[in-house]
Protein backbone atom coordinates (compact mmCIF):
# COMPACT_ATOMS: atom_id res chain seq x y z
CA UNK A 1 0.00 0.00 0.00
CA UNK A 2 2.65 2.84 0.79
CA UNK A 3 4.73 1.56 -2.31
CA UNK A 4 1.75 2.22 -4.41
CA UNK A 5 0.86 5.69 -2.39
CA UNK A 6 4.82 6.41 -3.32
CA UNK A 7 3.79 5.89 -6.91
CA UNK A 8 0.96 7.92 -6.93
CA UNK A 9 2.23 11.02 -5.01
CA UNK A 10 5.75 10.15 -7.30
CA UNK A 11 3.73 10.60 -10.72
CA UNK A 12 1.66 13.51 -9.44
CA UNK A 13 4.68 15.40 -8.72
CA UNK A 14 5.96 15.02 -12.01
CA UNK A 15 2.65 16.02 -13.38
CA UNK A 16 2.22 19.03 -11.95
CA UNK A 17 5.99 19.88 -13.06
CA UNK A 18 5.21 18.61 -16.72
CA UNK A 19 1.83 21.14 -16.60
CA UNK A 20 4.40 23.88 -14.84
CA UNK A 21 6.81 23.47 -17.68
CA UNK A 22 4.39 23.58 -20.55
CA UNK A 23 2.79 26.70 -18.88
CA UNK A 24 6.25 28.50 -19.13
CA UNK A 25 6.84 26.82 -22.54
CA UNK A 26 3.88 28.76 -23.60
CA UNK A 27 4.64 31.87 -22.04
CA UNK A 28 7.83 32.31 -23.64
CA UNK A 29 6.43 31.29 -26.76
CA UNK A 30 3.66 34.10 -26.37
CA UNK A 31 6.14 36.43 -25.84
CA UNK A 32 8.41 35.83 -28.70
CA UNK A 33 4.99 35.89 -31.31
CA UNK A 34 4.14 39.72 -29.34
CA UNK A 35 7.95 40.70 -29.97
CA UNK A 36 8.09 39.92 -33.49
CA UNK A 37 4.42 40.42 -34.44
CA UNK A 38 4.18 43.65 -37.48
CA UNK A 39 0.82 44.35 -36.02
CA UNK A 40 1.99 44.45 -32.25
CA UNK A 41 2.22 48.19 -30.97
CA UNK A 42 5.33 47.98 -28.76
CA UNK A 43 4.44 49.67 -25.34
CA UNK A 44 7.57 48.59 -23.56
CA UNK A 45 9.40 50.29 -26.11
CA UNK A 46 7.01 53.35 -27.36
CA UNK A 47 7.06 51.92 -31.10
CA UNK A 48 4.08 51.81 -33.24
CA UNK A 49 3.70 48.64 -35.39
CA UNK A 50 5.63 47.68 -38.48
CA UNK A 51 2.79 48.01 -40.51
CA UNK A 52 1.54 51.60 -41.19
CA UNK A 53 -1.24 53.01 -39.11
CA UNK A 54 -3.23 55.09 -41.44
CA UNK A 55 -5.76 55.80 -38.97
CA UNK A 56 -6.27 55.39 -34.89
CA UNK A 57 -9.01 54.72 -32.71
CA UNK A 58 -9.07 53.94 -28.98
CA UNK A 59 -9.21 50.56 -29.81
CA UNK A 60 -8.43 49.28 -33.32
CA UNK A 61 -6.10 50.97 -36.05
CA UNK A 62 -6.30 50.96 -40.35
CA UNK A 63 -3.40 49.79 -41.98
CA UNK A 64 -2.32 48.64 -45.59
CA UNK A 65 -2.35 45.16 -46.85
CA UNK A 66 0.73 43.84 -48.03
CA UNK A 67 2.26 43.48 -51.54
CA UNK A 68 1.62 42.37 -53.35
CA UNK A 69 -1.83 43.62 -53.44
CA UNK A 70 -4.67 41.29 -55.05
CA UNK A 71 -7.05 45.07 -55.79
CA UNK A 72 -5.03 48.16 -56.02
CA UNK A 73 -6.11 50.37 -53.17
CA UNK A 74 -7.30 48.05 -50.62
CA UNK A 75 -6.81 47.96 -46.42
CA UNK A 76 -7.20 46.34 -43.44
CA UNK A 77 -8.95 46.73 -40.07
CA UNK A 78 -6.42 45.45 -36.91
CA UNK A 79 -7.59 45.41 -33.09
CA UNK A 80 -4.70 46.95 -31.13
CA UNK A 81 -4.87 44.45 -28.55
CA UNK A 82 -3.16 40.96 -29.79
CA UNK A 83 -6.01 38.90 -30.88
CA UNK A 84 -6.04 35.32 -32.00
CA UNK A 85 -9.15 35.76 -34.39
CA UNK A 86 -11.95 38.82 -34.49
CA UNK A 87 -14.26 36.41 -32.59
CA UNK A 88 -12.20 36.91 -29.73
CA UNK A 89 -12.48 40.95 -29.65
CA UNK A 90 -15.12 42.55 -27.66
CA UNK A 91 -18.18 44.81 -27.83
CA UNK A 92 -16.30 48.31 -27.88
CA UNK A 93 -13.72 46.46 -30.51
CA UNK A 94 -16.23 45.39 -32.53
CA UNK A 95 -17.96 48.92 -32.65
CA UNK A 96 -14.92 50.67 -34.32
CA UNK A 97 -14.93 47.62 -36.55
CA UNK A 98 -18.11 48.15 -37.65
CA UNK A 99 -17.12 52.15 -37.90
CA UNK A 100 -14.16 51.38 -39.88
CA UNK A 101 -16.50 48.87 -42.50
CA UNK A 102 -18.57 51.42 -42.97
CA UNK A 103 -16.27 54.27 -44.17
CA UNK A 104 -14.70 52.19 -46.32
CA UNK A 105 -17.53 51.09 -48.03
CA UNK A 106 -18.55 54.77 -48.57
CA UNK A 107 -15.03 55.58 -49.76
CA UNK A 108 -14.86 52.79 -52.05
CA UNK A 109 -18.76 53.39 -53.49
CA UNK A 110 -17.30 57.03 -53.42
CA UNK A 111 -14.90 55.92 -56.24
CA UNK A 112 -17.32 53.55 -58.15
CA UNK A 113 -16.38 50.54 -56.02
CA UNK A 114 -17.74 47.43 -54.20
CA UNK A 115 -15.85 46.08 -51.53
CA UNK A 116 -15.90 42.72 -49.65
CA UNK A 117 -14.14 41.86 -46.23
CA UNK A 118 -13.05 38.66 -45.00
CA UNK A 119 -11.04 37.17 -42.06
CA UNK A 120 -8.55 34.36 -42.09
CA UNK A 121 -8.26 32.63 -38.43
CA UNK A 122 -7.59 28.52 -39.95
CA UNK A 123 -4.63 28.65 -37.70
CA UNK A 124 -5.37 29.78 -34.37
CA UNK A 125 -2.16 27.42 -32.55
CA UNK A 126 0.26 30.01 -34.49
CA UNK A 127 -1.09 33.22 -32.37
CA UNK A 128 -1.44 35.51 -35.34
CA UNK A 129 -2.29 38.93 -34.65
CA UNK A 130 -6.45 38.88 -35.45
CA UNK A 131 -7.34 41.12 -39.01
CA UNK A 132 -9.79 41.67 -41.30
CA UNK A 133 -8.60 42.30 -45.01
CA UNK A 134 -10.73 44.94 -46.99
CA UNK A 135 -11.01 44.04 -51.06
CA UNK A 136 -12.20 46.62 -53.14
CA UNK A 137 -13.82 45.52 -56.06
CA UNK A 138 -15.42 46.20 -59.68
CA UNK A 139 -19.56 46.35 -58.69
CA UNK A 140 -20.27 44.04 -61.27
CA UNK A 141 -17.77 41.48 -59.61
CA UNK A 142 -18.89 42.54 -55.78
CA UNK A 143 -22.53 41.19 -57.03
CA UNK A 144 -21.20 38.24 -58.30
CA UNK A 145 -18.42 37.37 -55.43
CA UNK A 146 -21.05 35.44 -53.59
CA UNK A 147 -21.39 32.84 -56.08
CA UNK A 148 -17.07 32.59 -56.61
CA UNK A 149 -17.00 32.07 -52.46
CA UNK A 150 -19.50 29.12 -52.10
CA UNK A 151 -18.31 27.37 -54.97
CA UNK A 152 -14.79 27.43 -53.56
CA UNK A 153 -15.64 26.48 -50.13
CA UNK A 154 -17.74 23.89 -51.07
CA UNK A 155 -15.06 22.51 -52.86
CA UNK A 156 -12.65 22.67 -49.64
CA UNK A 157 -11.70 20.23 -47.66
CA UNK A 158 -12.69 16.43 -47.33
CA UNK A 159 -16.28 15.73 -48.47
CA UNK A 160 -16.12 14.08 -44.60
CA UNK A 161 -16.00 17.12 -43.06
CA UNK A 162 -18.33 16.73 -39.55
CA UNK A 163 -19.45 20.48 -39.87
CA UNK A 164 -21.54 22.25 -42.41
CA UNK A 165 -19.16 23.74 -45.03
CA UNK A 166 -21.61 27.07 -45.50
CA UNK A 167 -22.29 29.17 -42.84
CA UNK A 168 -24.97 31.35 -44.52
CA UNK A 169 -24.17 34.53 -41.36
CA UNK A 170 -26.23 36.94 -44.24
CA UNK A 171 -28.80 34.57 -43.96
CA UNK A 172 -29.28 34.73 -40.36
CA UNK A 173 -28.32 38.31 -40.26
CA UNK A 174 -31.95 38.83 -42.13
CA UNK A 175 -33.31 35.93 -40.35
CA UNK A 176 -33.51 38.12 -37.04
CA UNK A 177 -29.54 38.15 -36.02
CA UNK A 178 -29.02 41.72 -37.65
CA UNK A 179 -25.16 42.57 -36.72
CA UNK A 180 -24.78 40.04 -34.44
CA UNK A 181 -24.84 37.34 -36.75
CA UNK A 182 -20.85 36.42 -37.03
CA UNK A 183 -20.23 36.68 -33.64
CA UNK A 184 -23.24 34.60 -32.73
CA UNK A 185 -22.95 31.90 -35.41
CA UNK A 186 -19.25 31.10 -35.31
CA UNK A 187 -16.85 30.24 -31.95
CA UNK A 188 -13.50 31.69 -31.01
CA UNK A 189 -12.44 28.08 -30.18
CA UNK A 190 -12.51 26.85 -34.34
CA UNK A 191 -10.36 27.67 -36.82
CA UNK A 192 -12.40 29.44 -39.50
CA UNK A 193 -12.67 31.69 -42.60
CA UNK A 194 -15.58 34.20 -43.05
CA UNK A 195 -16.46 36.48 -45.63
CA UNK A 196 -18.45 39.32 -45.48
CA UNK A 197 -20.59 40.49 -48.84
CA UNK A 198 -22.26 43.03 -46.40
CA UNK A 199 -21.94 44.74 -43.02
CA UNK A 200 -23.94 42.46 -41.12
CA UNK A 201 -23.03 38.92 -42.87
CA UNK A 202 -21.67 36.79 -45.62
CA UNK A 203 -20.66 32.99 -45.74
CA UNK A 204 -18.50 31.66 -43.19
CA UNK A 205 -16.56 27.76 -43.11
CA UNK A 206 -14.84 25.80 -39.96
CA UNK A 207 -11.79 24.91 -41.38
CA UNK A 208 -11.44 21.05 -39.67
CA UNK A 209 -8.10 19.86 -40.97
CA UNK A 210 -5.42 22.89 -41.42
CA UNK A 211 -2.77 20.67 -43.31
CA UNK A 212 -5.37 20.81 -46.26
CA UNK A 213 -5.92 24.46 -46.05
CA UNK A 214 -4.22 26.76 -48.56
CA UNK A 215 -1.30 28.25 -46.66
CA UNK A 216 -1.45 31.43 -44.96
CA UNK A 217 -3.73 34.30 -47.26
CA UNK A 218 -3.88 31.79 -50.28
CA UNK A 219 -7.28 30.83 -50.37
CA UNK A 220 -9.16 34.15 -50.79
CA UNK A 221 -5.99 35.35 -53.00
CA UNK A 222 -6.62 32.40 -55.19
CA UNK A 223 -10.62 33.51 -55.34
CA UNK A 224 -10.08 37.02 -55.63
CA UNK A 225 -7.43 36.89 -58.05
CA UNK A 226 -9.44 34.69 -60.37
CA UNK A 227 -12.32 36.65 -60.30
CA UNK A 228 -10.03 39.80 -61.18
CA UNK A 229 -7.76 37.67 -63.89
CA UNK A 230 -4.33 38.38 -61.86
CA UNK A 231 -1.56 36.94 -62.82
CA UNK A 232 -0.66 33.21 -60.83
CA UNK A 233 2.25 34.66 -59.83
CA UNK A 234 0.89 37.51 -58.05
CA UNK A 235 -1.64 35.59 -56.37
CA UNK A 236 1.30 32.70 -55.09
CA UNK A 237 3.23 35.87 -53.63
CA UNK A 238 2.31 37.18 -50.14
CA UNK A 239 4.56 39.87 -48.52
CA UNK A 240 5.13 41.40 -45.44
CA UNK A 241 4.68 44.74 -43.79
CA UNK A 242 7.84 47.13 -43.84
CA UNK A 243 8.23 50.64 -42.27
CA UNK A 244 7.78 53.69 -44.86
CA UNK A 245 5.32 52.63 -47.15
CA UNK A 246 5.09 54.57 -50.08
CA UNK A 247 1.32 54.13 -50.71
CA UNK A 248 0.54 55.50 -47.46
CA UNK A 249 0.26 59.21 -48.23
CA UNK A 250 -2.25 58.45 -51.83
CA UNK A 251 -4.33 56.18 -49.48
CA UNK A 252 -4.50 59.01 -46.79
CA UNK A 253 -5.67 61.84 -48.93
CA UNK A 254 -8.45 59.10 -50.70
CA UNK A 255 -9.46 58.45 -47.16
CA UNK A 256 -9.86 61.46 -45.30
CA UNK A 257 -13.04 62.80 -46.47
CA UNK A 258 -14.31 59.59 -44.92
CA UNK A 259 -11.85 58.70 -41.75
CA UNK A 260 -14.46 58.83 -38.76
CA UNK A 261 -11.65 58.81 -36.18
CA UNK A 262 -10.91 62.17 -37.31
CA UNK A 263 -13.92 63.44 -34.63
CA UNK A 264 -11.93 61.14 -31.89
CA UNK A 265 -9.15 63.74 -33.10
CA UNK A 266 -10.05 66.96 -33.48
CA UNK A 267 -13.34 66.78 -31.79
CA UNK A 268 -15.58 68.09 -34.75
Amino acid sequence: MDDNAAKLAKRMHRSEIDLKNTTINDFHKMNRILDNCPLCHNEDKGTPPVAPVVSLATRVFLTLPTEPEISEGGATIVPIQHRTNLMECDDDEWEEIRNFMKSLTRMYHDQGRDVIFYENAAQPQRKRHASMEVVPLPYSLGETSPAFFKEAILSAESEWSQHRKLIDTLAKSKQGLGRSAFRRTLVKEMPYFHVWFELDGGLGHIVEDDSRWPRGDLFAREIIGGMLDVAPDVIKRQGRWNRGDRRVDGFRKRWRKFDWTRVLVEGS
